[in-house]
């Protein structure tokens, strides 16, 4: 157990074919694609200011799936939403830390330096990192066809003319398995079904071919039959096209589908980070295991259980742990200071208290 450190983190690279059959497998080698040290972002408001994020860290490699869980307010869209600058103007922004995308062929770039309209911020929009929004309906112009939409973005990163950008469009709606595609190339939103124009915000948004696809709770306005095709759709293209996933979601079922390591986020705080096997068979903070308890069970006729008290006021947050109010297991320096990180079983991330009093008491 290691307490108050950040050790470098040893991933799989994995490379896979075609198929979908790995290539290559390198355990102690890693390629760095995006990370995030420190990010706080703020809100400010008439009623005072909100750490919507405060102090999140982590890294993504080629290829690799995180999954972000937890309440809703806990600071998952927002933390996404601000790895493309695209967090809520003017109410918010970013009072610290950063956030640099490290592009293949090219030096590094630190996005949280970028001007918020810039260029540079347009290029990676887009064409570098994408995003899959909560709705549809409210991210598709009502007004423009499911193609001309599909078409402005591939135009604006690549260099094809209408003609090839309209076939690639097509194209991309076959992909994601829309039926008769050089018909609903030419339809509106409304003209779809909603699992439809699900499929084609994910067409959208791979029609640049990004390194990183952001998919934010992609399935909440679905029913469960069109939510499982969905998210199959997602897991199929990640792997034929080589591509790291962000899934943001409160359903901890589909990150165990979806995802290689999962964040654990609690008031704007990461509260614990695992491998995702790991986090479900050895969850470490109180939290965690609080919403893996209220999860229901197959066959199980017990109560599903809920986690006691309720979130703290964003406008005031305690002193000590954030979780400190709901918490079965509180130790008397939860009242006092945020607790430390602290590594348990190699990569096992854990911000609690009990951890790192256990650490001092063994010495």
């Amino acid at each position: 157990m290691r307490c108050g450190t950040w050790p470098t983190r040893i991933r799989n690279r994995r490379v896979l074919g075609k198929t979908g059959e790995i290539l290559v497998e390198d355990v102690n080698h890693k390629e760095k694609l995006l990370s995030v040290d420190n990010l706080r972002v703020q809100f400010r408001i008439p009623q005072g200011i909100v750490r919507a994020v405060d102090g999140v860290s982590f890294e993504m490699a080629r290829g690799e799936s995180v999954g972000v869980v937890g309440e809703s307010g806990c600071g998952k869209s927002v933390t996404a939403l601000s790895l493309m600058l695209l967090h809520p103007q003017p109410e918010a922004r970013i009072a610290g830390g950063t956030i640099t995308y490290h592009p293949e062929d090219s030096p590094p770039v630190e996005i949280s330096s970028l001007d918020i309209r810039g260029e540079a911020i347009r290029a990676i929009r887009g064409r570098e990192i994408a995003m899959i929004f909560q709705e549809p309906m409210t991210s598709l112009s009502p007004v423009y066809t499911i193609g001309e939409q599909i078409i402005e973005a591939i135009r604006l990163h690549r260099n094809m003319d209408k003609k090839q950008a309209r076939e690639l469009a097509i194209e991309m709606l076959d992909q994601v398995r829309i039926s008769a595609p050089q018909q609903r190339v030419d339809e509106y939103p409304h003209q779809l079904s909603g699992g439809m124009r699900q499929r084609a915000m994910i067409a959208l948004a791979l029609s640049c071919n990004p390194s990183l696809l952001i998919a934010d709770e992609p399935t909440t306005a679905l029913d469960v039959t069109i939510e499982a095709q969905i998210l199959s759709l997602i897991k199929d293209l990640q792997q034929r096209r080589q591509m790291s996933l962000m899934i943001i979601t409160h359903n901890l079922g589909v990150v165990g589908e979806m995802a290689d390591y999962v964040l654990v986020m609690y008031v704007g705080k990461v509260v614990e980070k695992a491998r995702t096997k790991e986090l479900f068979r050895n969850p470490l903070h109180p939290y965690t295991r609080a919403l893996l308890r209220s999860l229901p069970r197959i066959g199980s006729k017990d109560r599903l259980l809920s986690i006691p008290g309720s979130v703290p006021n964003p406008y005031q947050l305690p002193q000590g742990c954030p979780f400190r109010g709901r918490c079965e297991e509180m130790h008397e320096s939860c009242r006092d200071e945020p607790p430390p990180p602290c590594y348990v079983e190699g990569d096992h991330l854990v911000y609690c208290w009990n951890y790192y009093n256990a650490r001092e008491t063994t010495g």
